[in-house]
């Protein structure tokens, strides 16, 4: 089964790349990789190495692959899978409308109104994504395989907020900002440590991101990168 691809982009439409892995000796396989089409997934160019975590799905008359940017987002597109009446292509389109940080952050604070207003997301499966996906992205989080960045959460799983533990999420501008261009230069190319020690920097010494939104910490780090 095909965890994990890494190779030169050939062509890109929306929603999907077809990634070309290239033999010693000669002889090229292009995969076709479905993955959100959102700002974070594009950019790319021509001949450019991309890399996807993948999750593959079999069904009698197709073996389809669907690509993330990381494998926290595969890990929260596999978890909107086991939820009665999302498939794949559901999943990606909700990927596609709304990033992971924003969606973790509305289904543990059970804000179905947000939810909604998702194109093919009725109130119906708002309340079963709130319903049946709380406890389990709890779960994921505290066994390390989601990340508490994404809800700004403590160690206990809670956010403070001024001494008292409101059990409430709460998510910054800056750090949804931060993480979503982190992912967007990682799929870019650049070694994850890299960008992670760039951003973080920006995040302690950069009063004027707080607020700005991730394209602007991108063409910041790019400066640095290049």
């Amino acid at each position: 089964m095909i965890h994990y691809l890494s190779g030169k982009l050939f062509e890109t439409e929306d929603g999907a790349s077809t990634v070309n892995i290239e033999f010693p000796g000669g002889g090229i396989v292009g995969y076709r990789v479905s993955h959100p089409n959102s700002h974070r997934y594009a950019g790319w160019m021509h001949g450019q190495t991309i890399s996807f975590y993948i999750h593959a799905h079999v069904r009698e008359d197709a073996f389809d692959l669907y690509g993330f940017l990381t494998a926290f987002e595969r890990e929260l597109f596999r978890t909107l899978l086991s939820v009665n009446g999302i498939g794949p292509k559901g999943g990606i389109g909700i990927l596609t409308q709304i990033d992971p940080e924003t969606l973790v952050h509305s289904v543990m604070t059970g804000d179905k109104d947000s939810l909604t207003k998702i194109p093919g997301i009725g109130k119906k499966t708002a309340e079963r994504l709130v319903l049946e996906l709380s406890d389990t992205i709890q779960k994921k989080i505290k066994s390390g395989k989601l990340p508490q960045e994404w809800m700004g959460l403590s160690s206990s799983g809670e956010k403070s907020v001024k001494g008292k533990s409101t059990g409430k999420i709460e998510v910054s501008i800056a750090q949804v900002a931060f993480l979503e261009a982190k992912d967007a230069l990682v799929g870019l190319g650049y070694r994850e440590v890299q960008v992670t020690d760039v951003l973080k920097r920006f995040r302690e010494s950069e009063e004027d991101l707080q607020n700005a939104p991730s394209s602007v910490w991108i063409k910041r780090a790019l400066k640095e990168l290049r």
